[in-house]
């Protein structure tokens, strides 16, 4: 259980008619926030940082301006991070049934206890309102997964970019988990409002990307 999983957040900026705008867009059932995501197997920060921006703005275009740091380490002592797609099992065993519904590789879980070769685990997913309040749950399930399936550890990097391309002010494009994303520019001063934990994100990198 000693791998990082690393994940990448891209801050992209455009001057538009004279106001410098940060890129957010506003995900169906978790609030306004930026581009992120994990890295893939094989692949450098640098081109997570791009293949997020387009996956989840559709932008083409785009440039890193700098690479602004990172955390090194999200996780609280109560966390671990999923290093690779595992079944999940009602008790620790391989021979035991699993849960229908595996955990994909970059989710972080809440840990429990261990014992031997497995680790007791939960997660839950909500479905949030515009202002980040828990609507309901959509998934919750607690089982044992491999120790070998997780990390306590999950390193951050931060990327300031800029784009040339020229867009509309909002406009809408479909994730491949089927949701429909809205990305907007927003200006960044006032300091633009996203969900936690990224508000933190931008906390940390703010006066470096006002430049």
């Amino acid at each position: 259980m000693n791998n990082t999983i690393e994940k990448v957040s891209a801050f992209i900026t455009q001057e538009r008619n004279g106001v410098k705008m940060l890129l957010v867009f506003k995900h169906p059932t978790a609030g306004t926030q930026i581009p992120a995501g994990s890295v893939e197997v094989g692949e450098d920060i640098e081109t997570t940082a791009i293949r997020e921006t387009y996956e989840e703005t559709g932008l083409q275009q785009v440039k890193i301006e700098e690479y602004l740091g990172c955390f090194e380490n999200e996780l609280d002592q109560q966390q671990r991070i999923i290093t690779r797609t595992t079944e999940v099992y009602i008790k620790p065993d391989l021979n035991a049934v699993p849960y229908k519904e595996k955990l994909t590789r970059g989710l972080t879980v809440d840990y429990h206890s261990t014992q031997e070769d497995f680790t007791h685990i939960s997660y839950i997913e909500y479905e949030f309102d515009e202002f980040h309040k828990p609507i309901h749950i959509d998934y919750n399930i607690t089982g044992w997964v491999p120790n070998e399936c997780l990390s306590d550890k999950k390193k951050r990097h931060f990327f300031h970019l800029s784009t040339q391309e020229e867009t509309e002010d909002t406009w809408e494009l479909k994730s491949d988990k089927g949701h429909i994303f809205k990305p907007y520019w927003t200006p960044l001063s006032p300091k633009p409002q996203i969900i936690p934990p990224q508000d933190r994100w931008l906390d940390f990198v703010y006066e470096k990307i006002q430049r």
